[in-house]
């Protein structure tokens, strides 16, 4: 067998026509396997599962939001409160008496936290872009002099740190505190009253200082804040305590016979210290006078709500 014959041979083996014929038959008659339809159950739930997710994309934010960053402030030192003080309000003076540590922005009256001692601001150093302005009226000179020049309702007057530059303090609204720099030393700055002696309503003042959020517990103490009688330290407890007070109103009609009934109370001891201790390390101090059904909050005098008497009567006094 030569070499053609042998090829011719092999070319046989292969299908026949007819074998190829039906082979592609086979082939083509067989029809692609179809996936079994979704159920109905399926096709609604996969969109509205979508829209779940999109709706907690767009909407967690807003109700989880992150709670801004509480600062923690050190006072570098501490120094000791001057026995007698003085504000503004109670010219002419006696040169004797120390004037109160305090300062006018905006037509506000602001005074300085822990009698006037410097803190650490390291972490949360004002910028540039933050100075507000220059103190540059000598408050403490006018109120000796009775206040003949008028200082007592300027902005930028104050009786501490003549020359200093006022700077938005990071983390608290302005109209609560403020940062002042002197001499390479940072102090800090609370509001404490109006410079025309308007009251400042008590709402706007627990929403300028956040009081809600950044207040931790509510210690109540005699006068001098030397015997704790009462704290509140739970978070709800705190927050109805900040929210009723909020409702006091303004002791507006305050007249020499309102000071004496006030001077008169506290002599007596019938006044109480309720320290809000807040989450940076400070606290803010209300004066309260329940015989009176009255608190004060900086210059601020308030006309407490019946509710909150009546919530809190057992507070103000020592326990059993």
């Amino acid at each position: 067998m030569n070499e053609k014959e042998l090829i011719a041979r092999m070319s046989r083996l292969g299908p026949t026509k007819l074998q190829k014929k039906r082979m592609l038959s086979r082939i083509l008659g067989q029809k692609a396997r179809r996936k079994p339809p979704l159920r109905r159950s399926v096709k609604i739930a996969i969109p509205a599962i979508g829209c779940a997710v999109l709706s907690l994309a767009l909407f967690f934010p807003v109700f989880f939001k992150a709670d801004p960053a509480i600062p923690s402030l050190t006072a570098l030192q501490q120094v000791q409160p001057s026995p007698f003080t003085v504000t503004p309000r109670h010219m002419p003076l006696s040169v004797s008496l120390g004037p109160l540590k305090m300062m006018n922005y905006n037509g506000h009256r602001y005074t300085f936290l822990n009698d006037g001692a410097p803190y650490d601001l390291a972490d949360r150093m004002p910028g540039v872009e933050e100075k507000l302005g220059l103190l540059q009226y000598d408050l403490k000179s006018d109120m000796e002099n009775g206040g003949k020049d008028g200082y007592a309702g300027l902005d930028y007057a104050t009786t501490y740190l003549l020359g200093g530059s006022i700077y938005r303090l990071p983390g608290y609204d302005p109209a609560f505190r403020l940062a002042v720099e002197h001499e390479g030393r940072y102090y800090i700055a609370q509001l404490s009253g109006r410079t025309d002696n308007s009251i400042i309503p008590a709402v706007e003042y627990a929403e300028a200082a956040e009081l809600a959020r950044l207040t931790q517990e509510v210690d109540i103490m005699n006068h001098i804040g030397s015997v704790q009688l009462h704290t509140l330290d739970r978070k709800k407890d705190v927050r109805k305590w900040i929210e009723m007070f909020s409702q006091s109103e303004a002791a507006v009609n305050r007249d020499r016979e309102a000071d004496e009934q006030w001077a008169k109370a506290q002599s007596e001891g019938k006044s109480y210290l309720a320290k809000l201790r807040l989450k940076d390390g400070t606290a803010i101090d209300i004066f309260v006078i329940p015989e009176l059904g009255m608190a004060s909050l900086g210059d601020n005098r308030y006309i407490l709500p019946e509710a909150f008497r009546e919530a809190y009567a057992d507070l103000f006094h020592s326990p059993t």
